[in-house]
């Protein structure tokens, strides 16, 4: 396999599983956070690990991927470049909402104690639900702009005998 066309798909696997896993908690937990008895029901499920420790790894993991596909595809066509550059500076912005919009409301709902009437607790999750639907607008541009990153760099890295038979079957 060749390393152009390989860096590029790393990348779009790591931000496609970004996506599923957002996607999830919005749709399937998120719903669940109706107040201090659903909160506290939800914690003491996740006894031993929790979402964030599944996203405390893929996020950086997917921003090294995103990094090492824009290296390995920096000189051959600027367009491309443009795109992983982009998708990259947009899971930097993920990382940037995360951590200053996402983790103070995380430690609300899932470590402070639980204290507060249930309409404080009902803003902050809605605060939460508004904040991911941003995270996954800009994972799924990044998804397109290494997708399509990626099919340009497989039409630029195919052999010339699969090209010319490809246009022949024209």
């Amino acid at each position: 396999m060749n390393l152009r066309l390989f860096s590029s798909f790393l990348p779009l696997l790591l931000l496609s599983m970004l996506f599923g896993a957002s996607l999830f908690q919005v749709v399937v937990e998120m719903p669940n956070w109706t107040g201090p008895p659903a909160l506290e029901h939800y914690r003491a499920f996740y006894q031993v690990l929790n979402p964030g420790t599944f996203f405390q790894w893929l996020l950086p993991t997917t921003l090294l991927a995103l990094l090492a596909g824009l290296v390995c595809n920096w000189k051959p066509i600027s367009a491309t470049r443009w795109r992983l550059a982009g998708a990259l500076a947009l899971m930097i912005l993920v990382g940037v909402i995360t951590f200053t919009f996402h983790f103070p409301r995380n430690r609300i709902l899932f470590e402070d104690p639980l204290t507060r009437p249930a309409a404080y607790y009902h803003k902050v999750v809605t605060e939460w639900a508004a904040g991911d639907y941003i995270r996954l607008a800009l994972i799924g541009i990044a998804i397109v702009l290494v997708a399509v990153s990626m099919i340009r760099i497989a039409r630029d890295t195919a052999p010339s005998e699969q090209i010319s038979h490809l246009s022949h079957q024209k």
